[in-house]
């Protein structure tokens, strides 16, 4: 009969020899026991397609990029296609902005010579 002291464990992380009764592997800190393993998580909310969308269309505008060129789920066709439909984006953004700032400096120019303040 084995003596607790004497009984070794292999990591099957790592498959270095470990002294019981230890919980964690001397070599690579991983648990010996499958049962203290760390769940999986789930997909990291950055990789959510839909929400990585929805950031870059109506949030962060052109600063989203980085959360489409690191997202595992695009192709880099898609990617690319997102990066040039996001420039053609801002710019109508950026012109429809001047245009409605003109438009109400002049409205605010018209009723400025009307009142006459």
């Amino acid at each position: 009969m084995m003596d607790d002291a004497t009984r070794t464990e292999i990591c099957l992380a790592c498959g270095a020899t470990t002294a019981m009764p230890a919980m964690y592997c001397r070599q690579c800190g991983k648990p010996l026991d499958p049962a203290h393993q760390p769940a999986p998580s789930g997909s990291k909310w950055h990789q959510n397609v839909w929400l990585v969308l929805f950031l870059l269309f109506f949030v962060l505008g052109p600063f989203g990029l980085p959360l489409v060129w690191k997202n595992p789920r695009f192709s880099r066709t898609v990617k690319m296609a997102l990066t040039l439909s996001m420039v053609v984006y801002t710019v109508v953004l950026v012109q429809l902005t001047l245009h409605m700032f003109q438009a109400v400096t002049q409205e605010v120019n018209r009723l400025n010579s009307i009142l006459q303040f």
